[in-house]
């Protein structure tokens, strides 16, 4: 939430419409969802033909996700939580729907947004896969993939900034999952947070103070 209500804001100030700027970050969004779906149900498929080690993610991961399923259930129940359900969603897809058409009909534009989510992940995909083999790591690349997707998407539903410590947890299990043996998942899962969580949090900091003194945020 905080990601697009940042996107929003940036939109906004720099002269786009309130409309234009929500549809045009849920539009992304959408994107990056279908496009993380399909990367990983593709290494999913890649590495369950590896025959190394299960990948099924551990128990609590089952237990948060029953959870939040259940939480979403009760909402759409309860006579409030159907009202806030339907004040949220409606205005949204009522902007998204007609965003997407749009693109769809583009498809020189649909081609962008899909290229760059591609692009974002695999980039992770990537860096992931280094600090792996960094540490003497020898995981199928596919196998890689899928532990930074499954824990990505994990992420996504902890209240904490950027999934922080689920996601080394759920990089770590995944790994000793697909065979990665001894203290290496911990530390691969750390170095891999550290390179990406970390390490940008200074140049975001000046990055953000800037954009603040030039009022586009």
């Amino acid at each position: 939430m905080g990601v697009a209500a940042l996107n929003i804001r940036f939109l906004r100030k720099a002269g786009v419409s309130a409309a234009d700027a929500v549809s045009s970050v849920g539009v992304s969004q959408v994107v990056a969802f279908v496009a993380h779906a399909v990367i990983l149900l593709t290494f999913a498929a890649l590495a369950g033909t590896s025959g190394r080690g299960s990948l099924l993610p551990p128990t609590w991961v089952w237990i948060a996700l029953a959870a939040a399923a259940a939480c979403l259930l009760i909402s759409a129940v309860v006579p409030a939580g159907r009202e806030f359900l339907r004040s949220w969603l409606v205005p949204v897809l009522r902007r998204v729907i007609p965003r997407l058409l749009d693109i769809a009909q583009r498809p020189l534009k649909l081609a962008e947004g899909i290229g760059g989510a591609l692009l974002v992940t695999s980039a992770y995909i990537g860096c992931f896969d280094a600090c792996v083999r960094a540490l003497g790591g020898s995981v199928a690349l596919a196998a890689v993939a899928v532990v930074y997707l499954t824990s990505s998407a994990i992420a996504s539903a902890v209240p904490t900034p950027r999934g922080l410590g689920t996601v080394e947890a759920a990089l770590s299990a995944g790994l000793a999952a697909a065979g990665m043996a001894g203290p290496k998942p911990v530390s691969a899962a750390l170095l891999f947070r550290l390179v990406t969580f970390w390490l940008p949090v200074p140049v975001g900091w000046v990055a953000m103070h800037y954009l603040q003194r030039k009022d586009a945020i």
